[in-house]
């Protein structure tokens, strides 16, 4: 595994998860979420995508953890800006359709 700056991982995480306590509870109804409650709601998944991929063969070593989440952080940004709610709504399992648009952007940012 690649090393990074244990330090600000770890004050990266209590950040989120404190802005994540802080958001109001509207379960899947996305559309009551802010743009912004959006971003921080999902930096978790970008979180995710980003420690995967830099064990896996793809990541070329260059970049830490903490540059992979930033990336990943940008794609969601760009994604929530073009959720395409029709869809969404007409989805069985929001949160799977949510969830999966959003990673397919986060993964595309993280590689560029």
């Amino acid at each position: 595994m690649k090393s990074y700056n244990i330090k600000n991982y770890v004050i990266y995480k209590t950040e989120v998860a404190k802005m994540i306590h802080a958001l109001p509870k509207y379960g899947t109804d996305y559309h009551l979420y802010t743009r912004d409650e959006l971003i921080t709601l999902f930096l978790p998944l970008s979180e995710n995508i980003a420690r995967k991929f830099s064990t896996s063969q793809q990541a070329s070593g260059v970049m830490t953890i903490m540059d992979l989440i930033q990336c990943g952080s940008g794609g969601i940004t760009q994604a929530v800006d073009k959720i395409d709610w029709e869809r969404l709504n007409k989805s069985e399992d929001k949160e799977k359709t949510m969830k999966s648009f959003l990673s397919k952007r986060v993964r595309g940012a993280i590689r560029r």
